[in-house]
């Protein structure tokens, strides 16, 4: 069902993405690619590209799901352990075996057919002992993914980073799909351009999931209402309004089939979006408080239309009545653009989509 809320878990119900989903499959069966970028906007369909591609491929496989850590300022090695820990003890579940891999590894207890990992600093779980111990078990390879992966930026007191490199060097069942949808902030994660990152240097199969064009959006909502038997027309107005994310397409498709009123079904749409797009923004004012205001009013001034630097520049010092540094400036800037709030056209700032747009309007 194409208007399913729940991220898509089967081929059947993946819309459009065959050729994305082939390259998935590629890279971890075929290539034997250590580690794949899935990159693309918040609910673009990333999670259910992956979730199709890991039945598909049917192999063993760890998902842990970063976006639980979202609204934390940092990230601990207590907070990331224990989700793998949950995820390990999912995958004994169905494999029993692995269990005996996993026994003798420092800071991992066995207690019956439960898996324990430590955090304490003097004892704590080893990744790299615990990726040994997979790699070890699974004959046909096994693969981790680390969805919405930049939150590990926030990581306080470990780095995954060489671990990372360490399992594409030596572990040759293990693949890693890495996703984001703050996609500069997943590549400042990563630092796979700068030469002192332990990444630097290593080729990665890298995947790009963009918003659906007019036409595919409208064979999208024509296909979901074919599935519930209603006839609709007023597509342009839909992705008009709506644009291209599947998310809220998918949305729309719902509120529609509830009510069977286009204005009702989009503005129910844009009002649940401002707000969640408002709640996430600010998880991403978290730890730049002393801006705040800053950052909403750039947002604000490309609600109706793109702007350039300088109408960024001008509008900020004419909002504190002091001048701002064009360093400064440019921060703010990079910030927004890191995370995907923020896109540039042709020399200009743009709401990543639509609903952000309208999500900023006064």
């Amino acid at each position: 069902m194409l208007f399913d809320l729940r991220p898509k878990d089967n081929k059947v119900n993946l819309f459009d993405r065959e050729d994305e989903l082939s390259r998935i499959i590629d890279y971890v069966s075929r290539l034997n690619v250590p580690i794949t970028i899935v990159l693309g906007l918040r609910r673009v369909g990333k999670s259910s590209l992956i979730l199709v591609a890991l039945k598909e491929l049917n192999m063993p496989a760890i998902y842990i799901d970063l976006r639980k850590f979202e609204e934390h300022q940092y990230l601990s090695y207590r907070d990331f352990i224990l989700e793998l820990q949950r995820n390990i003890n999912e995958l004994t579940g169905r494999f029993p075996k692995l269990i005996n891999f996993l026994k003798g590894i420092s800071g991992v207890s066995i207690m019956g057919n439960q898996v324990l990992f430590s955090w304490k600093s003097s004892a704590r779980a080893s990744l790299a002992q615990l990726l040994d111990a997979l790699n070890d078990w699974a004959s046909d390879g096994v693969i981790i993914v680390l969805d919405e992966a930049q939150e590990l930026i926030k990581a306080r007191g470990f780095n995954i980073l060489p671990t990372l490199a360490y399992a594409y060097d030596n572990l040759r069942r293990i693949r890693f799909i890495v996703s984001g949808s703050k996609m500069g902030l997943l590549y400042r994660f990563l630092r796979i351009k700068d030469p002192g990152s332990p990444l630097f240097g290593r080729a990665m199969g890298t995947i790009e999931l963009t918003p659906f064009t007019r036409e595919q959006a409208i064979e999208f909502l024509r296909r979901g209402f074919s599935e519930l038997n209603i006839e609709f027309r007023d597509y342009d107005e839909v992705y008009g309004r709506l644009g291209g994310i599947p998310g809220w397409l998918t949305y729309f498709g719902l509120k529609y089939y509830e009510s069977r009123d286009l204005g009702k079904a989009i503005n129910e749409v844009i009002n649940y979006a401002a707000a969640l797009i408002r709640r996430e923004f600010d998880n991403f004012l978290i730890d730049k408080q002393s801006a705040k205001d800053r950052y909403l009013a750039i947002m604000r001034m490309m609600s109706n239309e793109c702007v350039g630097w300088g109408e960024v520049k001008r509008g900020l010092e004419a909002m504190i009545g002091m001048g701002i540094s064009d360093s400064r400036i440019s921060e703010y800037l990079r910030q927004l653009l890191d995370s995907s709030w923020v896109i540039k056209v042709n020399d200009k700032y743009c709401p990543a989509e639509p609903l952000i747009g309208a999500a900023f309007k006064a």
